[in-house]
C-alpha cells in the first residue's frame, strides 16, 4: 500500500512539474484549455501564464488580443513578428507584482487602454522590469506607473512610443529610503498631462528620445516627505510642452545636455530644486525661459 501511494504522489508532483513549460504560447485563435504548446497554443496570457515556468517565455503564434495579465514571478512576453496586443477597458493592462528577485521583459507589445483604461503598465514589486518595442496608449492615469513602496527597482525602456495618457506617460514613486533606477533609451512619449513624473527616490537617465506636446516636459512632484530625485537628460527634444519643459521641486535635480528644447510654454522652472544645464543646448521658440541654477560642471 505504502509502495502504491508512493507512486501516486511521484506521479501527481511530475504531472504539476511537467504542466508548466519553459515556453508558451499564445495565438487568436487558441484556447486556454490547451498545454499553450505551439501547435496547441493558448488563447490569452492570462491562461499561458500559468503554465509557464519561473524565467520562462511566453510567445504569439499570430495577431491578436490577448487580454489583461497579473505577472507574479519572473517571465518574459515577447511578441515579436506579429501584432500582439493587449485590450481593456476600465482595468489596468499589465500588473507586474513579482518577487524581490524576480525580472520581468515586455517586449513587441501593443497595450490600448481604449481612452478608459486605468493604466497601460503597471509595476507594484520586482527586481526589474525591462520594456522594448513597447506601444501603451489611452489610459486615464499612466501609460507606465511605478509604484515599489520600500523596494528598490530597475527600469529599462527602449525602442518604445507612449502617448495618450491623461496623467503621464512614466510616473515613477518609491520611498524616501529605496531607488528606483530608470533608463529610457530611443522613447517618444507624447500628448500625455507629463511626459515623466521624476517622485521619490527615483533615479532616471533619458537619452536619445522625445518628449513632446504633454503638459510637461519632466516634472518633479511636491511631496510631503521624501528626498526628491535626479533626473539626467541627455541628446534628447522636449518640444511642445503647454506649461514646462523641466520643472524640478525641492530636492530636486534636473541636468541636461545636448538637447533641444523647443516650443514649451516655458523652458526651465527651479521651484525650489535644482536645474543644471550645458552649454550644447539649444532651446528655441519657447514663450518663456524661466531660470537655471547655473551650468553643469564639466570633468
Amino acid at each position: 500500500m505504502k509502495i502504491i501511494m508512493f507512486a501516486f504522489v511521484t506521479l501527481v508532483f511530475s504531472s504539476l512539474a511537467n504542466a508548466q513549460a519553459t515556453r508558451t504560447w499564445v495565438s487568436g485563435v487558441g484556447d486556454d484549455a490547451n498545454p499553450c504548446s505551439r501547435t496547441a497554443p493558448c488563447k490569452t496570457f492570462a491562461g499561458a501564464i500559468s503554465k509557464t515556468a519561473a524565467s520562462g517565455e511566453i510567445n504569439c503564434l499570430d495577431p491578436g488580443g490577448f487580454g489583461a495579465v497579473t505577472i507574479t514571478k519572473a517571465i518574459t512576453i515577447d511578441c515579436d513578428g506579429t501584432f500582439g496586443s493587449v485590450l481593456v477597458s476600465g482595468t489596468n493592462g499589465i500588473v507586474v507584482a513579482a518577487g524581490s528577485n524576480d525580472a520581468v521583459v515586455l517586449r513587441n507589445i501593443f497595450i490600448d487602454g481604449i481612452g478608459t483604461g486605468i493604466n497601460g503598465v503597471r509595476f507594484t514589486s520586482g527586481q526589474a522590469l525591462t520594456l522594448e518595442r513597447v506601444t501603451i496608449f489611452g489610459f486615464t492615469t499612466n501609460c507606465v506607473d511605478v509604484q515599489t513602496g520600500n523596494a528598490a527597482a530597475k527600469i529599462r525602456i527602449s525602442a518604445s512610443s507612449f502617448h495618450d495618457c491623461d496623467t503621464g506617460g512614466l510616473n515613477l514613486l518609491t520611498t524616501n529610503t529605496s531607488t528606483i533606477n530608470a533608463d529610457l533609451n530611443d522613447v517618444r512619449i507624447a500628448s500625455s498631462g507629463a511626459a515623466v513624473v521624476a517622485g521619490n527616490g527615483a533615479r532616471v537617465t533619458i537619452h536619445d528620445s522625445v518628449l513632446t506636446q504633454n503638459g510637461f516636459g519632466v516634472t518633479q512632484p511636491v511631496l510631503s516627505s521624501g528626498g526628491g530625485s535626479q533626473v539626467v537628460i541627455l541628446a534628447s527634444t522636449v518640444s511642445n510642452s503647454s506649461s514646462t519643459a523641466l520643472q524640478s521641486v525641492t530636492n530636486g535635480y534636473i541636468g541636461v545636455s545636448g538637447s533641444t528644447l523647443s516650443y514649451n510654454g516655458q523652458m526651465f522652472n527651479t521651484n525650489g530644486g535644482t536645474i543644471l544645464t550645458g552649454n550644447d543646448n539649444v532651446g528655441f521658440g519657447n514663450l518663456a525661459i524661466g531660470s537655471t541654477s547655473g551650468l553643469l560642471p564639466r570633468l
